[in-house]
């Protein structure tokens, strides 16, 4: 029955939901494009010296990791409770959370794997750097690129419109 106290609690649970995984999914791709666009401004256009260089990257990234998994846990709780609804179909909101929990793991994979290790040869700032530096770098640009695209796609199949079944009722 659809006036019952819990049906209406459980869409109201559910909108929550919808509007937390939506906007906290948005507000990371666009903290992410705007910490990268700003990122490679500043370093190929700032005129810092190595040591600068390396400051940056000790102080900027833990907010940037810490950011990205704050905000896309938050888009996956907001999914996962989001439940299956006419706003948010099943096979999009299990595609959304597996891609949510790919996101997350990459993002535990880049920062244990190859960030920590990167800041290990950047410490203290403005040594040579190891030989090593220049592929954990790409490791680190590819793997971020990647999942800010899985994350992107998920981003997409909680945000994309649908036509509620009692419209398309209506229309036919």
């Amino acid at each position: 029955m659809g006036n019952a106290p819990n049906d209406a609690n459980a869409s109201f649970l559910a909108r929550i939901g919808l509007f937390l995984a939506r906007f906290c999914l948005s507000a990371w791709i666009g903290a992410a494009t705007l910490f990268v666009i700003v990122g490679v401004t500043e370093v190929t256009r700032g005129n810092f010296d190595s040591t600068t260089k390396d400051v940056l990257v000790a102080v900027r990234f833990p907010a940037f990791y810490a950011c990205g998994a704050t905000l896309v846990s938050l888009g996956l709780f907001g999914a996962w409770i989001a439940g299956n609804s006419e706003l948010f179909p099943g096979k999009r909101r299990i595609s959304a959370l597996v891609l949510l929990v790919l996101v997350l793991s990459i993002m535990a994979v880049d920062y244990f794997s190859i960030y920590l290790p990167l800041v290990q040869m950047v410490t203290p700032p403005g040594q040579p750097r190891a030989a090593r530096f220049v592929a954990y770098h790409s490791a680190s640009k590819w793997i971020n690129l990647f999942g800010l695209i899985l994350c992107f796609i998920a981003t997409a199949l909680v945000n994309w419109p649908t036509t509620p079944s009692r419209c398309t009722e209506r229309l036919r």
